[in-house]
């Protein structure tokens, strides 16, 4: 159902993600709040963004 442009592009999202939860779990800064909470809404408009460009670019 998906390629390798969305392999990529989810695990490059992915792994900031993680990088912004870790940073939640070890700190208790509300800024670092606010930008996981900023970072998840783009994180999914970009996976959704990276999945259609994978579906059109090998359709």
């Amino acid at each position: 159902m998906s390629g390798g442009i969305y392999l990529i592009g989810a695990l490059v999202l992915g792994l900031r993600f993680l990088h912004y939860a870790i940073r939640l779990w070890k700190g208790d800064d509300r800024r670092v709040a606010l930008n996981t909470f900023k970072y998840s809404i783009t994180y999914l408009m970009a996976l959704f963004v990276v999945l259609l460009v994978d579906h059109f670019v090998f359709f």
